[in-house]
């Protein structure tokens, strides 16, 4: 597959594109349609296939438009805000369920949601609601990421030493 360089913004960024996909222009209905479809589904692909480009052709126009990319990332906040209230909802009101007899439905059932309660105070309230487990993966990543920068640091002294450098720790 070969690729179209793409001039965006007055020639200050050279951009290369899936060939054939130079075509496809960021007007502003299609920024807007983009936008208020990834703010009501929160799903890239579908706000893409509305605004009548690809995905490809949205990630792209992200990498190298700071305005875009930050109106992308609230749009996706709202999106991500809309669906925790509706979980809180499903959880504290709970959700009608038809209840059948024979086959045939007799009334409705409200159904709560503990599951969905306890998984949003696990994320909110993460040193009060989190079981041991999940509090000591954090603890092991923080351990993890000690180890990985000692080590790092082991390796670049070797690298100085073996180019005939003074180590940091000598200076």
């Amino acid at each position: 597959m070969g690729f179209d360089a793409v001039a965006i913004r007055g020639g200050r960024f050279l951009h290369l594109l899936p060939r054939g996909m130079s075509g496809q222009r960021w007007t502003a209905r299609r920024r807007a349609t983009f936008l208020e479809t990834l703010r009501q589904s929160a799903n890239v692909s579908d706000a893409a296939r509305r605004a009548g480009l690809s995905r490809g052709a949205a990630y792209s126009l992200r990498a190298v438009d700071p305005a875009f990319r930050a109106a992308w990332d609230d749009a996706l906040e709202e999106a991500l805000d809309a669906l925790e209230a509706e979980l809180r909802r499903r959880a504290i009101e709970g959700v009608e369920k038809p209840v059948f007899y024979g086959g045939k439905p007799c009334g409705t059932i409200t159904s709560y949601s503990d599951q969905l309660g306890m998984f949003l105070l696990k994320c909110r309230r993460p040193e009060v609601f989190a079981g041991k487990q999940e509090r000591e993966a954090g603890d092991d990543s923080e351990r993890e990421r000690a180890g990985a920068k000692a080590d790092l640091a082991a390796r670049l002294s070797r690298l100085a030493q073996a180019c005939g450098e003074p180590d940091q720790g000598d200076s």
